[in-house]
């Protein structure tokens, strides 16, 4: 089996550095205007975009979904002569779900999900992971299998103390004023062979059976906030259908505070589907940018994690370096 360093990869970007934006995105300047009123109600959903930029312990970008399945599809279907020649344009619109479903036909299911945790194996996080803790959201979503949050949430502060973070992959009593729930329902990589609902990856079409009615739950949990908070979506892309359908559906019947969108385009048309149809405003920004422009604008992030203290952090070992 080829060594993770060398899967079909996605391309590396350094994490940290500011792209040009127009002069004024309006949709930011509303969050910014209302931060007041909205600060104390924030609640958090982290998508795959969330962790661009990040990489593993064997130094490759964490893939997005596509990338993912080619080189499970690389490592598990291919004969090693056949690699270097596959056009994996061949696997068309084919899902991750289903490429895995065939890897574990073809090999196992520990076998499989290890290397996908090990792919997903990071050991520092990104700058924007270490300050989402400063934010003090009263509950988080991810998606992610990585534990880029955990780390950011576990390094030191000083003269700030933030609540704990507690992972959640089925549904608890878990919202309440001791720690911030983080919502994991495809599970992490710190339990890759556990059950689905119990931390284990949802990777397949198959694991995804498993976890429909645990998930259903968590979601109803996770989303009984909403319609009470201002809900930013970070990196985002609203593919999943249960959950884009709640969203819909929520914001259809009863809206309260303003939701936001986070995610680099700058598209009229984008802006109005969001707008139109989920009453949700779309941010043109990086994780990174958006977190840097907003400290800028509230100051949310405790001198000693600013933005421009990146270098002495990664110096100190805190935060993964760049590219």
């Amino acid at each position: 089996m080829a060594s993770v360093a060398n899967l079909i990869q996605p391309i590396d970007v350094d994490p940290y550095t500011r792209r040009d934006y127009p002069a004024s995105d309006p949709n930011l300047e509303n969050l910014i205007d209302n931060w007041a009123h909205y600060k104390d109600h924030l609640i958090i959903f982290l998508g795959a975009g969330a962790s661009v930029g990040a990489r593993n312990t064997q130094g490759s970008p964490l893939p997005a979904a596509y990338h993912l399945r080619n080189a499970i599809w690389e490592n598990f279907m291919l004969a090693p002569q056949d690699r270097a020649a596959f056009d994996f344009s061949n696997l068309a619109l084919m899902t991750l779900e289903h490429a895995a479903a065939l890897a574990e036909a073809r090999s196992d299911i520990r076998t499989l999900k290890k290397f996908v945790s090990d792919y997903f194996l990071v050991d520092k996080p990104l700058w924007p992971h270490a300050v989402l803790r400063f934010l003090r959201a009263k509950a988080m979503l991810t998606t992610n299998y990585d534990t880029l949050v955990e780390l950011g949430w576990a390094l030191p502060t000083i003269g700030m103390k933030c609540k704990s973070l507690k992972q959640v992959f089925r549904d608890s009593d878990s919202l309440n004023s001791v720690f911030v729930p983080l919502y994991k329902p495809h599970g992490s990589i710190e339990f890759p062979l556990n059950k689905v609902g119990e931390g284990g990856l949802v990777l397949t079409q198959f694991d995804y059976f498993e976890m429909v009615n645990s998930r259903t739950r968590m979601l109803d949990q996770f989303m009984s906030a909403f319609n009470e908070s201002c809900v930013l979506f970070i990196g985002y892309g609203f593919q999943d259908l249960d959950i884009a359908s709640r969203l819909y559906a929520m914001r259809r019947n009863d809206r309260g505070p303003r939701w936001y969108a986070v995610f680099p385009r700058d598209n009229r048309d984008v802006r109005n589907m969001y707008a139109e149809r989920y009453d949700i405003r779309q941010i043109n920004r990086t994780f990174n940018d958006f977190l840097v422009d907003l400290d800028t604008a509230v100051d949310f992030v405790p001198q000693d994690w600013k933005f421009d203290k990146i270098d002495e952090l990664i110096r100190r070992g805190f935060l993964q370096p760049r590219v």
